[in-house]
């Protein structure tokens, strides 16, 4: 048997080369991901957490993991649709039906329709729009609708609610680790002339979740593992020493958010205080990159400076924001029924600091309107609102101490991100934290679900 796998192995070199010689293996690995749709959920996630793009850490970035290889697809895309097909073979052999990822599934449907109208918009409107940069683009929006498909019938009681956490908690463990280890042995990316521990949006948002849960299960005295408290303070670390102004932002308000909800703090205190929280992270968010040159020599004080609304200078990456605005704002204009199209880069109607992707836009909102066109936004809203209204749901209603912790947490990362989003948009853009944004909707979804028939009706109410 040995002999003669070693000869297939050996043709295969000769004929296909070191790729064709992997096939057989990524054949089986297949197979299993197929047989074993749980699997296929805990490779992707895994994988996308731990392999970086960019930054380094404690293992090196792996750029090409993310390149497409066939069919303009990538290995996070396979790993998907197998866990996906895997998942109906498992349904058409015991004959149940899918679960649909409820109360998020007309959101997600709206965001079906709106990329169907951006691709539509971006072919028909501009011929010149290569349809492969079409389909690639559609597939990170792709993400938020298959994710949570995929979580939602994996993730099916509550065990293996609890187990999906723990896994993701483990997971923002290592990234505070590797984080620290990159930003102080010097190895991460340099920012402001100090070395960072993460550029990269998908290790804040999983740390500042995490840290969030940490905070409500303190407060709610719920106990958790010596390792969890062990490694929180990594996680903060890291999180500080990413230098991301716009994470930043968004981690004390939803640090304010969660204490007050942990707390069960209810009445007009309460709202108080969230409504300037969000006052003050609105105000912080729109001046990022007010900078002051005489700050203090210390880089990472000098980063925090930079929010401060009464700084006189702009750098001219910040300066380019604003001018970005104006233009997009600009196209809107002229086009506000339909938006460009996926893909479609915006006309230059006002000059720019600098020079980047036109296909982009800092501020989320305006990036889906200009995508998919006034559906676009409402998709985005439907979607981020849903996932907030389901984690209220499952933090009130659900039996289990440890998922309500979860759920409270979820709650607090959705709102960093809409936060994080008036600066920096990611949610349909970066493939990986598309990803884990539609683990979130899925694990909420199935939280959801694992609520009892009386609780569900509960929450609706």
């Amino acid at each position: 048997m040995g002999i003669a796998a070693g000869l297939v192995l050996a043709e295969a070199l000769r004929v296909a080369g070191p790729v064709g010689a992997l096939a057989p293996a990524a054949m089986v690995i297949g197979l299993v991901l197929l047989r074993f749709p749980a699997v296929a959920l805990g490779l992707l996630l895994l994988s996308v957490g731990v392999i970086e793009s960019s930054d380094p850490g404690i293992l090196p970035p792996v750029e090409s993991f993310y390149d497409t290889i066939g069919g303009g697809l990538a290995i996070p895309d396979l790993i998907l649709l197998a866990g996906l097909g895997g998942v109906l073979l498992r349904f058409a052999r015991t004959g149940d039906r899918p679960r649909l990822p409820a109360p998020l599934t007309t959101p997600l449907l709206i965001v079906v329709l709106a990329l169907l109208a951006g691709a539509v918009t971006g072919a028909a409107a501009h011929p010149g729009i290569d349809g492969k940069e079409i389909f690639h683009r559609s597939v990170y929006v792709l993400y938020l609708i298959l994710v949570p498909l995929l979580v939602v019938n994996v993730v099916r009681d509550t065990r293996a609610l609890r187990t999906f956490a723990a896994c993701v908690a483990g997971l923002a463990a290592y990234k505070g680790l590797s984080g620290i280890y990159a930003a102080l042995g010097g190895s991460g990316e340099v920012v402001d002339n100090q070395s960072v521990s993460y550029l990269g949006p998908l290790p804040n948002l999983v740390m500042l979740v995490y840290l969030l849960g940490v905070v409500a299960a303190l407060i709610r005295r719920v106990k958790l593992p010596l390792w969890i408290l062990a490694s929180s303070p990594l996680a903060l670390l890291a999180l500080i020493l990413s230098f991301r102004r716009s994470f930043w932002i968004a981690a004390i308000f939803a640090l304010i958010i969660v204490i007050v909800v942990a707390s069960q703090r209810r009445g007009r205190a309460a709202i108080a205080v969230a409504a300037v929280g969000l006052a003050l992270a609105l105000t912080a968010s729109l001046t990022i990159g007010q900078s002051d040159s005489s700050a203090s020599g210390s880089p990472l004080l000098e980063r925090a400076h930079s929010l401060s609304p009464t700084g006189v200078e702009s750098n001219r990456g910040d300066r380019y924001r604003v001018d970005e605005r104006h233009n997009v704002i600009a196209n809107l204009e002229e086009h506000p029924l339909t938006g460009l199209g996926v893909g479609v880069p915006w006309v230059v109607h006002y000059p720019l600091a600098e020079a980047h992707d036109r296909r982009y836009t800092h501020v989320a909102v305006l990036w889906y309107w200009l995508s998919f066109g006034p559906i676009g936004v409402i998709a985005y809203v439907a979607m981020m609102g849903g996932a907030l209204l389901t984690a209220v749901g499952v933090w009130r209603r659900h039996l289990d101490a440890g998922v309500r912790i979860v759920a409270i947490a979820c709650f607090g990362g959705v709102l960093a991100l809409l936060i994080v989003e008036l600066t920096a948009t990611f949610a349909g853009i970066n493939p990986r934290l598309s990803i884990a944004l539609g683990a979130i909707l899925g694990w909420l979804a199935a939280a959801w679900g694992d609520l009892p028939e009386r609780h569900r009706k509960l929450a609706r109410g």
